[in-house]
């Protein structure tokens, strides 16, 4: 046992204390916020995209500008729950409706603008939360819309007012702006005399060369299937508000669980965090599986090829080397999230006053039984795909040797990737039953169910099968690993069902 532990913590001091790991310690939350500060940045500095309305009815035009308004202040709004969300780390904010975070809709939009808008919501976030909160910056508008050309509009025909357009919308002429100089045409939206709602009306076009960003061309549909409702409601002899006052109603609903009692059981942060809980920990143990099965199979070729590996076993056995590897390596896949852990723990306990969404997530973690069910798991899929690492690192001389085997492997570690959606949608359906049965994907399967009750039987017999797997798989490639390991030419392929068949060299 000495000699196992030696082993194990030579692999893992190789690691921890290596300038890379330090340095990944160090990089990974400054990552966070560099991705952060990127995406605010590309966010900032998006392009405003212009585009023109060609109305021939004259009645369409102030219905796309009110659309796009209404698009803009969702957004606005939107963002500025966010902010006010992270300025008040989740908790409750003593800010009155409609600035405290809600639901954006359209009574929300027109009581914000009432209530003074973006400026009068600062001062109040400033006088109720910190006194000392960097201003809120309103995102930019994405779409402008400019006048027609005035030598397209003399035009007579559409046909003719089509032509006019194409060297605009193909950037072989630019649009002129308010702030001047000239701007490429993003699109141009035409509508004829005889568009409307009936079956026989002319259709309304929309120009553009660019067909990935249809955000543009939805806000148009919209725009105008609003107007033609209105249309329709006035041909029912009602005013054209009452479409206003439809849209605006929004149904009062609340979720609730059945397995809680009632003053507990409607559904708060805690309930949709321990929800998505296990989804992140089967990110975290597939990416960490991965990466150390990584560094047990580079490790293992390396020393294989450099010789070290014949100084090793002259002082432990194949089987001691192979365990303190397992071991060593293990310990490094289990530093990284415990570290992350210790640091949310941390920055919870520093801010135990409020109810931020870290200090909930960490104490959902510990008051359920996910952090036990994560480190169960964990192992038994690490057993399953080190030993499969381990057993191509003593058949290889070179990385280039390993790759003919890592196909099938990488094709084995991800394919239930598609699947896991499903899953996590549908817990207890057959997709998740199925994957629940298969050892190799045991693992990440009853994670993904793990909140959500499976049946007790289902997951007792699955979990036996995938450890009876886990025995003979570690017997299987532990065998190739004592036999492989010394050999001067790896072995070829035709040759590796052979070595399972050997007990001892």
């Amino acid at each position: 046992m000495k000699q196992i532990l030696l082993i194990a913590w030579r692999e893992y001091k190789q690691y921890i204390f290596s300038r890379g790991f330090l340095l990944f310690l160090t990089m990974f939350p400054l990552g966070l916020v560099f991705v952060g500060a990127a995406v605010g940045l590309l966010e900032n500095n998006k392009p405003i995209r212009y585009f023109v309305v060609y109305d021939e009815t004259g009645a369409y035009t102030d219905e796309i500008d009110q659309e796009l308004d209404r698009r803009y202040m969702q957004s606005a709004i939107a963002a500025w729950d966010a902010y006010i969300l992270v300025a008040s780390g989740g908790a409750e904010v003593d800010i009155p409706a409609p600035f405290a975070p809600d639901d954006v809709n359209d009574a929300r939009i027109v009581a914000f603008e009432t209530a003074g808008g973006f400026e009068k919501a600062q001062s109040l976030a400033k006088a109720n939360i910190n006194s000392g909160l960097p201003s809120f910056v309103p995102p930019k508008r994405s779409f402008y819309r400019l006048p027609t050309p005035g030598d397209i509009q003399a035009l007579g025909s559409l046909l003719e007012i089509e032509e006019a357009f194409r060297p605009y919308l193909l950037e072989q002429r630019l649009i002129g702006v308010p702030s001047g100089g000239g701007k490429p045409l993003f699109a141009a939206v035409l509508i004829p005399s005889g568009f409307g709602a009936g079956e026989d009306a002319a259709q309304a076009q929309y120009w553009s060369r660019n067909l990935t960003d249809q955000s543009l061309e939805m806000i148009i549909r919209s725009a105008l299937n609003r107007a033609l409702r209105r249309s329709v409601i006035a041909d029912y002899g009602l005013p054209g508000e009452a479409l206003d006052a439809v849209a605006a109603v929004d149904a009062p609903i609340a979720s609730f669980r059945p397995d809680k009692a009632p003053e507990e059981a409607e559904l708060g942060m805690k309930d949709r965090i321990e929800t998505a809980l296990p989804a992140g920990l089967t990110y975290m143990l597939l990416v960490i599986i991965f990466g150390v099965g990584n560094l047990l199979l580079t490790n293992t070729i390396e020393e294989r090829s450099n010789k070290i590996v014949e100084i090793l076993l002259s002082s432990v056995t194949a089987n001691q080397l192979m365990m303190g590897k397992l071991l060593g390596i293990a310990a490094v896949g289990l530093t990284m999230p415990a570290l992350f852990l210790s640091g949310g723990l941390a920055l919870t306990l520093a801010d135990a006053g409020s109810e931020n969404v870290m200090a909930v997530a960490v104490t959902t973690l510990f008051s359920t039984n996910l952090i036990f069910v994560y480190l169960f798991y964990f192992f038994c899929a690490y057993l399953i795909f080190s030993m499969i690492f381990l057993a191509i690192g003593a058949v290889s001389n070179s990385l280039q040797d390993a790759q003919s085997y890592m196909g099938p492997v990488m094709l084995l570690v991800f394919a239930p990737l598609p699947f896991m959606v499903m899953v996590f949608q549908n817990p207890n359906g057959l997709v998740a039953s199925i994957l629940t049965w298969i050892p190799i994907y045991t693992p990440y399967a009853v994670m993904m169910r793990a909140a959500s009750d499976p049946p007790l039987w289902e997951i007792v017999g699955a979990t036996a099968l995938m450890l009876a797997f886990t025995l003979f798989l570690m017997r299987i490639m532990g065998r190739i690993f004592r036999q492989a390991i010394l050999q001067a030419s790896p072995p070829k392929i035709r040759d590796v069902w052979r070595l399972t068949r050997k007990e001892k060299a």
